[in-house]
């Protein structure tokens, strides 16, 4: 690995966890050959908190396995008892609300969430782990997808969808990644020369990266 900045090739000021290690459990069992890339001063930016905003709604988000609730019980709960802003910033505007799951209808919540922050922390790792496969900058602007967040009308967005009709379409992959119950993720390449990033965090709640084609450099993140 050469010793650039993942987003813009600038010398290297410090190397940074993918995912941030907040999201992986503190035993050693869940933290094998953690993926680190070189990261400039620039982008060296303290993101700790929006880090962990993005960590207590996936933990948070059902569908997910028992390590996602550990994390639920040891650290999301703590995160809340130490910071009441934070537990304001990510409950806000909660109301009681109905799905269906394994076991029927289930009575749960939702609440509204910062897309854009979220996006920004997904962004960040796909970028980096561009980096860290292929060792040279994404040079493409990405768009976040997922069928496991919904609008305010509790429906997926066009990207949502999208998302579901292409899943019935493929086999999934043997995904990379050392800590699989915590974190794995997969390059799949396209017809045109693309490349797609499959993440899937706590076996259940899973983002796609996708390229803007229509774009020849990195978002500002």
């Amino acid at each position: 690995m050469s010793e650039k900045c993942y987003l813009c090739e600038a010398e290297k000021f410090s190397m940074e966890h993918v995912p941030a290690r907040c999201f992986f459990p503190e035993e050693p069992e869940y933290r094998k050959d953690l993926i680190k890339v070189p990261s400039c001063q620039q982008h060296n930016e303290n993101t700790s908190k929006d880090d962990e905003y993005v960590r207590n709604i996936i933990c948070m988000s059902i569908g997910n396995n028992s390590v996602a609730f550990k994390q639920f019980i040891d650290k999301v709960i703590k995160s809340f008892q130490h910071s009441p802003a934070l537990q304001s910033q990510t409950l806000q505007n909660t109301r009681k609300v109905y799905v269906e799951g394994k076991e029927g209808i289930q009575h749960t919540f939702a609440f509204e969430i910062d897309r854009n922050r979220f996006d920004k922390v997904m962004k960040k790792i796909g970028y980096a782990l561009y980096y860290h496969t292929y060792n040279k900058v994404w040079q493409r602007g990405l768009i976040v997808a997922t069928d496991c967040l919904l609008n305010i009308g509790l429906q997926q967005d066009e990207y949502g969808q999208l998302i579901s009709m292409y899943r019935q379409q493929i086999i999934e992959p043997i995904f990379d990644g050392k800590n699989p119950k915590v974190f794995q993720y997969k390059f799949q390449e396209t017809e045109s020369e693309e490349v797609i990033l499959w993440m899937k965090f706590y076996e259940g709640f899973e983002v796609f990266i996708i390229p803007n084609t229509n774009t020849s450099r990195p978002d500002e993140i």
